[in-house]
């Protein structure tokens, strides 16, 4: 609402005010039916006829109607109950919300009449539907995000589990002193790292709020021992962010590069996902350089994201795969029990964000090539070298099904290429490697071996077509195969049959896309946008108030 509409909309009110009967008790809570007179008449199903200030009263209309129908229209908040939930909203800037968006001084300004000994029936009406209204905002808001996550779908296809009963939990907001949080934190995500990211906001914010951290100029690289005056900023902007513990007043020498400045700055090329090397090259001083507020709208965005993600009790055990980090998870009872690298799809083969469960490990696989890629990479090869296919241990079939047979590359009717398969065989050649982790889905992709071990040592590893593959294929074997024992594993991989061994119990996979996150240490992490989906984010981010 416009702010000449608000006084218009407070004018209005006091007008009514004035003319209302004066309840009899001094409280907004009074004996009398007059208030619900007036929620009745306001609220309805589909519609809210009455104008609520910052209140999108078609999200809100249905459970502001079964919440009113339920309690007969009779008021629902108290003083203690309304301070409670004030509170709540001139803090949700702790959740990376906007106060703004919520009607926070109206709501004050409501308050504080219907507390008045000369409360009327509208104003406590008034209040009460706000309070309601104010309530559903934010837990909706909580439980599924403040964007959408619809609008990404081509890459996106993590829903949130939007409560379809909020009035419920508005029920037992109202319950009783102390409610009113409680039952919001069951909207919160149920994700570690919601919680560490709100920390590392309220960190951030403090920087910002000091003027940011300074800028450093460009300049050859720097190397241990050298003497420059760029490094006084340097360790300035180390300092700000926790990378670098030495404070400024034991700077011995600000400006030679000494080795605590070196264990700085490869904390801080680790946790940015950076080479970790001992030179200050021109790429970590452009990281450096990035903004306190671009990070802090990066902070913004992840958590949003996380109520896509954990809208609801994550499993105890699942395996978790954070593209950008280029890393995987195993989490078991809770805890992190193991952590490998891991290679994605490349911008052109992005990995789809989803999440699934692991059926069956397939050792010694064949590798069905994708039609994309055949007929991209490989048809043309064939076409062109009679002796690809046998170089590469490959055969062409005449079919997708399982009674496809092979046929001869001279008998391809090279007219209507879409009816063959090409596929590798089993071995140490194949592109799949050895082994791997299934859990069928829409977008055929899964986990897998390489034979290409010496990506693992690069840093920046979007490399695949969409697939990932996994840096200690035994370990994960053994680890999703309690019968059998990591020798087996290896056996069953080095074997030149091709068998599949179904998990006892399906295991949760999430692939997922975080771009700020903690560590293991403590240490807020940021990595590139890999795919470019913080940028798809910010502009519906920054069209919610």
């Amino acid at each position: 609402m416009k702010l000449p509409q608000l006084y218009i909309f407070l004018l209005g009110l006091l007008a009514v005010t004035a003319c209302d009967k004066v309840t009899k008790s001094g409280t907004f809570l009074g004996d009398d039916n007059g208030p619900g007179e007036y929620l009745e008449t306001w609220v309805d199903s589909t519609r809210i006829k009455k104008d609520l200030p910052k209140i999108n009263d078609e999200k809100v209309a249905p459970d502001l109607y079964a919440f009113y129908r339920n309690r007969d229209f009779s008021p629902a908040w108290n003083r203690n109950t309304a301070e409670e939930l004030l509170g709540v909203l001139q803090t949700v800037d702790q959740e990376g919300f906007n106060p703004e968006a919520y009607p926070i001084q109206e709501l004050r300004t409501l308050l504080d009449s219907a507390s008045s000994d000369r409360a009327t029936d509208s104003t406590v009406a008034s209040l009460d539907i706000l309070l309601s209204a104010s309530y559903l905002k934010l837990a909706e808001m909580m439980a599924t995000g403040k964007v959408n996550p619809g609008k990404f779908s081509d890459s996106w296809h993590i829903k949130p589990e939007s409560p379809d009963t909020l009035y419920t939990h508005l029920e037992a907001a109202v319950g009783g002193q102390g409610q009113v949080n409680a039952s919001l934190d069951s909207f919160r995500p149920r994700f570690a790292q919601y919680e560490k990211l709100k920390q590392h906001l309220k960190a951030y914010r403090k920087i910002m709020d000091q003027g940011g951290w300074p800028q450093t100029a460009k300049g050859p690289a720097l190397r241990p021992g050298a003497t420059d005056q760029r490094l006084t900023t340097i360790r300035q902007r180390l300092y700000m962010t926790g990378d670098l513990e030495t404070p400024p007043d034991q700077w011995q020498q600000p400006t030679r590069y000494d080795s605590a400045l070196v264990r700085a700055v490869n904390r801080y090329q680790a946790r940015n996902g950076l080479v970790v090397e001992p030179a200050i090259t021109d790429s970590m001083v452009a990281s450096m350089n990035v903004p306190v507020e671009t990070r802090l709208k990066q902070i913004l965005l992840n958590l949003d994201r996380t109520r896509w993600f954990a809208s609801s009790e994550m499993p105890p055990t699942y395996v978790f795969v954070n593209v950008p980090e280029y890393k995987l998870r195993v989490m078991e009872g809770g805890n992190e029990v193991r952590e490998m690298k891991v290679v994605v799809g490349k911008d052109l083969n992005a990995t789809p964000i989803f999440s699934d469960m692991i059926e069956y490990v397939e050792f010694s696989p064949y590798w069905n090539v994708p039609e994309s890629i055949a007929e991209e990479e490989l048809w043309p090869k064939i076409k062109a070298d009679p002796g690809y296919l046998s170089r590469q241990h490959m055969e062409i079939l005449n079919g997708w099904d399982k009674n496809a047979k092979v046929v001869n590359p001279s008998q391809v009717n090279w007219s209507n290429l879409k009816t063959y398969r090409i596929r590798q065989k089993p071995g140490p050649w194949n592109a799949l490697g050895r082994v791997k982790f299934m859990f069928p889905n829409e977008h055929a992709i899964y986990l897998h071996d390489t034979p290409d071990k010496h990506i693992f040592d690069e840093t920046q590893r979007a490399f695949s077509h969409g697939c990932i593959r996994v840096e200690d294929p035994v370990w994960l074997g053994d680890w999703l195969l309690p019968q059998l024992n990591e020798q087996q594993v290896t056996q069953k991989m080095n074997g030149s049959r091709n068998e599949s061994v179904r998990l006892a119990k399906k295991v949760p996979v999430f692939i997922f896309y975080l771009t700020a996150f903690e560590d293991d240490e403590g240490r807020l992490n940021f990595r590139e946008d890999l795919y470019e989906l913080d940028k798809q984010l910010t502009s519906e981010f920054d069209s919610v108030i």
